[in-house]
């Protein structure tokens, strides 16, 4: 419901000439709406909600949240200072050239974001009851996550161009289609890091977080304001990629004194085996239309994967559930 009325009333405004204004007023229109739905759902699910204050309650949650929101800020800042600096060292150009490889990046860290808010829940229990359950849930999720980034990776660096060229056009090249190789790199780190975060918040690590974000926003703030007068936007580039380096040091300290120690070479090794096949098959076989070459190579991804056992019994009978035939729907 959302999304059809932010759609049909977002277009509705523009057509008859309200512009960002028009936008702005749908935006509150339907997340008005939204919550209305929502409450309805609440009084038929769960209770009638009321307004109350507990003054002890409110402290225990301003003091457990506070770190969390500092912690998002922090993240925010360090994820894009770059564009800040670039613009009055280097201009909007740059900054343009430099910013559309993120319409691509953000939509993919939807991903890893969405995993996570997903688990979360689960992990926070674990982390209360069941420490075991809670390192082969981490474990597990690690590996999927890489599952899914690696050849995401491999794809986008090897269709740069075409990408850019498709959602910016010629006139961004190539010079977005380079920083899109550079910032791409960033993309496994940023999933594992993702999950990492909120993983030390189950096992109540927010403090630490805080202090790893200030640590890694320090190192993005002084190494853009040093490189980019030389560099440009290839600095920023890199120096993004360095900083998840930089912010997962921390997040894998906290998370071997907290937690457990990480298995990365089991983890790491089939995934990386299998995405190493699947360049060798897009090398091999690139004079091939991309509409053939893209699902080939993910089918020689998945395969490899499959050969080398990368899915364990468990996960294999969780896939099976999901993809399983339902005779209640007729499916």
């Amino acid at each position: 419901l959302s999304t059809v009325l932010k759609v049909s009333l977002g277009l509705l405004a523009l057509l008859l000439g309200y512009g960002f204004v028009g936008l702005a007023f749908v935006s509150v229109a339907v997340n008005t709406v939204t919550m209305l739905v929502l409450y309805q759902l609440v009084r038929r699910l769960f209770f009638t909600p009321r307004l109350e204050f507990e003054a002890e309650f409110g402290k225990d949650i301003l003091h457990t949240s506070y770190p969390l929101m500092i912690n998002h800020l922090l993240a925010s800042l360090f994820f894009r200072i770059d564009v800040t600096l670039l613009q009055p060292l280097k201009g909007n150009r740059v900054v343009g050239w430099y910013t559309a490889p993120y319409k691509i990046l953000d939509g993919l860290l939807i991903i890893p974001s969405t995993f996570t808010f997903a688990i979360f829940p689960l992990m926070s229990r674990l982390a209360r009851d069941a420490r075991e359950g809670l390192v082969r849930a981490y474990h597990l999720s690690l590996k999927w996550l890489l599952i899914i980034s690696l050849p995401l990776v491999l794809l986008i660096f090897n269709y740069a161009h075409g990408l850019i060229l498709i959602l910016g056009g010629p006139e961004f090249l190539p010079h977005s289609a380079i920083a899109l190789q550079l910032l791409i790199w960033f993309l496994p780190l940023s999933f594992i890091n993702g999950l990492t975060q909120y993983v030390l918040i189950a096992v109540n690590q927010q403090a630490f977080l805080t202090r790893a974000f200030l640590i890694v926003f320090s190192f993005n703030l002084i190494t853009n304001l040093i490189f980019i007068p030389q560099f440009s936007y290839q600095a920023s580039a890199v120096i993004t990629v360095l900083s998840e380096v930089v912010l997962f040091l921390p997040f894998y300290y906290a998370v071997r004194k907290h937690i457990t120690s990480v298995p990365w070479l089991e983890i790491l090794w089939r995934p990386g085996v299998a995405v190493l096949g699947m360049a060798a098959a897009l090398f091999f076989l690139g004079e091939l239309n991309f509409l053939i070459l893209i699902p080939l190579s993910l089918a020689v991804y998945a395969a490899i994967l499959l050969g080398l056992g990368t899915l364990q019994a468990e996960e294999k009978r969780v896939i099976r559930s999901l993809v399983r035939r339902d005779p209640r729907l007729g499916i």
